[in-house]
């Protein structure tokens, strides 16, 4: 049996330019701006468990994510249909997906894949990508060194090296901060450069 857990943004879904759109409309910052902070949210992760967040906080930024999820809707996203076509061909294995977005515009575009995943976690469930994946790990009976993961970005990366084996970690270089930046983390045989290269993971 494999155990695989995914991120949704820019691994299962090309929302970069909708993401883009939704943060400069409810930040009222310039695209400029947008774009810079995306790459140092994507690097270092404000949503490990390390970061404290007060009850406040934290209510501001479900407030904040509920309006990111329905403007996400509102523009419209694809996913990449042919990496979850690849996805569906591998034999054997657990499905999930762990991700800081809104279950908003995450559950309802994967009900309209022929995937079935055990566990689809978002920042409702709780802001720690690492709780969530050991919620997984838990679920599904495993132990960390069991489950694969698959990323666009770094701040994952950084994230989740310290609760599962840093070996089964695999970035995407098609989604949000390509391939010269998960470089930075990732030596090449653990960077995914096409959709099939999903299936070289196991041979």
């Amino acid at each position: 049996m494999k155990y695989l857990i995914f991120d949704f943004d820019g691994v299962l879904a090309d929302t970069l330019e909708t993401r883009h759109r939704a943060v400069q409309e409810i930040d009222q910052l310039t695209r400029e701006e947008t774009e810079q902070g995306a790459d140092e949210y994507h690097s270092n992760s404000p949503h490990t468990r390390n970061h404290i967040i007060s009850e406040v906080e934290l209510q501001e930024w479900k407030t904040w994510m509920r309006k990111y999820g329905e403007l996400q809707n509102e523009y419209g996203f694809k996913l990449f249909h042919d990496f979850i076509d690849e996805i569906g061909k591998i034999k054997n294995a657990n499905l999930a997906v762990v991700s800081s977005g809104s279950n908003v515009y995450i559950v309802p575009k994967l009900k309209t894949t022929k995937l079935f995943f055990t566990h689809i976690l978002t920042f409702e469930d709780h802001h720690s990508k690492e709780e969530k994946v050991e919620q997984i790990y838990k679920d599904w009976g495993i132990t960390p060194k069991e489950a694969y993961f698959f990323t666009d970005t770094i701040g994952d990366i950084r994230e989740l090296q310290n609760i599962m084996d840093k070996n089964k970690i695999y970035g995407c270089a098609w989604g949000y901060q390509g391939k010269e930046k998960l470089k930075e983390e990732l030596d090449e045989n653990h960077i995914l450069y096409n959709f099939l290269d999903i299936q070289k993971v196991w041979t």
